[in-house]
């Protein structure tokens, strides 16, 4: 009965209003969405709607079951060879059943949509159909809408949030309370209503100017008066003369008006009218304004007005005892001030001295305490490989927050907190606030702090209202609702009533409390997978699609996400899509939250558990198995390398060519490949060819393998002992002698011996080959047919059929 009494409410409002409108006011009303092809809803009659436990809606279309979630309707239903067993897709009636199925009734007959699987499935048993029946006092407010007057209306259902799901012949629609309507409030009356700038003074009267030339006062009566070029307040629109950039309220009372081009002009207060003073650039007065862009205007403890100016950089005003007013900028005293920063735009003030500049060339801080001639100026650019450093060169506004924390916005770069405590530096650093943080824009233009600390950060199209304490930003992209109509640089102005003053290109805008207020509505994420989603090895790349399920939609939805193993920080979207590429092996958890439908982040969180198998070479046993590999093999190279620098050590000492050498290393190491076999005839030297030293060495060499012919365990390394020589001297010297390597020497000398044997008659060849030092037959037949020609058999055979030719 709440419900459908707050709907009467609404629409008593929406009445009035339209019978009796009055401008420049805001008024409550219902809004009504009508759903075509851009939402995916094809034209087809829809007959029943259900709101199932997770929040999507459901629909029993003429052309199949139809899901929205808030963004898109998807469609369900048979297609040609999909076995599925509806027979029609005129689907009349729904319902959830306790397994968060939809059971469906289409063709006189129950199905069921499995969710897991997506399909239709023949329903087991029984059911029964609850129809939707809206209450009558429902049905005659629909009636009493002037959208529906005479409409033949299907109310299909009231959903969690109020809102009233109806088919009409227009098709699908659904009826809201609409959203808050605001506009900008024309106080300026001028043709071209650009505000310039904002100022509520100390008697809570609002000040304001616009380019045209403009300035207007308003009390908190709303009486308005205007200022002429006099000082004067006039009851009927007049204009000023100048476009002012900025009005400042000092000390003392006094009203300072910064304006481009101009200068700048002091209104101090003289029964009801103002005194005026007027000071712009002078022509051999080294100590006039230096510039007549005059962008900010701010004072320090010793009531110095210190400005920035669009040109010439800082300009500090000093007023002497008989009034009259100097300016101390570059061109007198301020020497150290950098040519860079001659394009300021605003200043901030600390209580202890310290000016915070902000030019186009980043953020300036010096102390004004130091004299004129030996200021400091510290400077703050953005440095690409810092991401601490500023954002953005371009500073458009600084300001000091009542629990003592300092704010920078940029053009481009979003707003920064600063976090160093001493300002006096080349290295501040920075909090950032841009849209990867959740704000609406980059290009932030002004920055105001209202009665709650909330820190109201101001773009062209938007504005963020940011908590100091939470980092959180509440965000408001529909304010303004004029074509065209976009917010300027004037920094908005508080009212004593707690509303908020901000400029724009059609007038000011006035902003309540009221109109600021924003739902606390929680819209329960959903994902269009399990919970817990397995990939196979093959799949590397995963995507998902999401939705917070807010129906009352005033503002675009922001998502923040975070996938653990990847994301270091929240990462922020408006899409309600992600896609990972390339994942590795592992598990992780996918984090998602939220915005609700007006744009205030929720505590919505939910996750999705993320396993993807590893093929064999991703696991940690493949890459230890790659390890050992890698480390035999370096094992090798090192032995390999450590045997060859041994060799030639060796080599070293004897008298023999290069060549030799480079043979005789060869020769070594092919012998150290495993399965080398290689025999091949030996050619020995005459003993006529040979020196003195060669035959003897030939000669015991020769004893010693004979002496040994049947020792299988005879070695290279027991040859070189027994001739007591190196392995390598042994070597060179055979291949000298004998034109042979020790291996093929001795394996010529066995086989040499095995052909003697074999012409023994009834001789077994596995008898030669033992005899002869071969401890496998095999492998001795297979070393005697490549000296000899043929097998041990054959050979045997051959000697025996010679000698019966014979």
């Amino acid at each position: 009965m709440k419900r459908l009494l707050f709907l009467v409410l609404g629409v008593g409002c929406w009445v009035l209003v339209n019978a009796h409108p009055a401008p420049n006011t805001q008024h409550p009303t219902l809004h009504i969405r009508h759903f075509g092809e851009s939402d995916g809803f094809s034209t087809t009659i829809v007959q029943h709607a259900i709101q199932d436990s997770l929040g999507y809606i459901w629909l029993a279309t003429w052309d199949g079951l139809r899901r929205y979630d808030g963004y898109r309707f998807r469609t369900y239903k048979t297609q040609p060879g999909d076995n599925c067993p509806l027979e029609t897709n005129r689907i009349s009636y729904i319902e959830e059943d306790a397994q968060h199925n939809i059971v469906c009734w289409s063709n006189d007959k129950f199905y069921l949509f499995n969710r897991k699987t997506e399909r239709f499935e023949p329903y087991p048993g029984r059911h029964t159909i609850n129809a939707y029946k809206a209450k009558e006092e429902t049905r005659r407010m629909i009636r009493g809408l002037p959208d529906y007057e005479n409409i033949e209306t299907n109310i299909l259902m009231e959903d969690r949030q109020h809102g009233i799901w109806i088919y009409t012949h227009r098709g699908l629609e659904r009826i809201a309370p609409g959203n808050r309507v605001v506009s900008a409030e024309k106080r300026l009356n001028a043709d071209e209503e650009v505000v310039s700038a904002l100022l509520t003074d100390r008697q809570g009267r609002l000040w304001m100017a616009d380019k045209q030339g403009y300035v207007s006062v308003s009390d908190q009566n709303g009486r308005v008066s205007w200022l002429d070029s006099d000082g004067r307040l006039q009851q009927q629109q007049v204009r000023f003369g100048y476009a002012a950039y900025h009005l400042f309220e000092d000390s003392r009372g006094w009203i300072w008006i910064g304006v481009k081009p101009g200068g700048l002009f002091r209104l101090r207060p003289e029964g009801d009218h103002y005194q005026t003073d007027h000071y712009q650039t002078e022509p051999g007065n080294a100590y006039s304004l230096n510039c007549d862009a005059v962008y900010y205007i701010g004072e320090d403890t010793r009531h110095r007005l210190i400005i920035a100016t669009f040109g010439g950089g800082l300009n500090i005003a000093e007023t002497g005892t008989d009034g009259r007013v100097r300016f101390i900028h570059k061109g007198n005293r301020l020497k150290h001030f950098p040519k860079t920063g001659l394009r300021s735009r605003c200043v901030w003030l600390m209580k202890d001295g310290t000016m915070l500049l902000g030019t186009n060339d980043g953020l300036y801080t010096a102390n004004l305490n130091e004299r004129y001639e030996e200021m400091h100026f510290y400077i703050n650019r953005r440095q690409p490989d810092k991401a601490w450093s500023l954002s953005n060169n371009y500073v458009m506004e600084i300001l000091q927050t009542r629990g003592g924390d300092v704010f920078v916005a940029t053009s481009g770069g979003g707003t920064e907190r600063l976090l160093s405590r001493q300002l006096l530096s080349d290295t501040l650093r920075f909090q950032h606030y841009s849209v990867s943080q959740g704000i609406s824009s980059d290009m932030n233009q002004t920055l105001s702090e209202d009665r709650e600390g909330r820190v109201w950060i101001v773009s062209a199209g938007s504005v963020s209202l940011l908590d100091p304490r939470t980092g959180v930003a509440t965000n408001y992209w529909h304010l303004l609702s004029s074509v065209g109509e976009v917010f300027t640089e004037a920094a908005p102005a508080l009212l004593p009533d707690g509303s908020m003053a901000l400029g724009t290109t059609q007038g000011v805008l006035m902003l309540g409390k009221e109109q600021m207020t924003k739902s606390g509505y929680v819209p329960r994420i959903v994902f269009d997978c399990e919970r817990e989603v397995n990939l196979t090895a093959e799949e590397r790349d995963f995507s998902i699609r999401f939705a917070a399920l807010d129906y009352n939609k005033t503002e675009e939805i922001v998502y923040a996400y975070k996938m653990e193993g990847i994301d270091s920080e929240w990462r922020y979207t408006r899409a309600h899509e992600l896609n990972y590429v390339q994942l590795a092996p592992g598990t992780y958890v996918l984090h998602v939250k939220s915005t609700n439908g007006d744009g205030v982040w929720v505590d919505n969180k939910e996750t999705v558990v993320l396993h993807r198998a590893a093929h064999f070479n991703e696991t940690p046993y493949a890459w230890m198995l790659y390890g050992l590999l890698l480390a035999v093999v370096i094992a090798a190279v090192g032995a390999t390398v450590y045997y060859i620098r041994k060799l030639k050590r060796e080599l070293q000492g004897l008298e023999v060519s290069s060549r030799e050498q480079i043979e005789a290393l060869g020769l070594q190491l092919k012998e150290m490949l495993p399965g080398n076999d290689s025999v091949k005839e030996i050619h020995e030297e005459a003993d006529s060819q040979l020196s003195s030293e060669d035959r003897l060495f030939a000669q015991k060499l020769k004893e010693f393998v004979w002496n040994n012919i049947d020792n299988a365990d005879l070695t290279v390394i027991d040859l070189a002992r027994a001739m007591n020589v190196s392995r390598t001297v042994l070597f060179v010297r055979m291949r000298h002698i004998f034109d042979s390597s020790p291996n093929n020497y001795i394996l010529n000398t066995r086989i040499n011996y095995a052909r003697q044997l074999l012409k023994e008659s009834d001789v077994r060849v596995s008898e030669v080959a033992f005899k002869s030092g071969f401890s496998d037959p095999k492998y001795f037949s297979r070393c005697f047919k490549k000296l000899v020609g043929m097998l041990p058999k054959e050979y045997a055979e051959s000697l025996k059929s010679s000698e019966r030719r014979g």
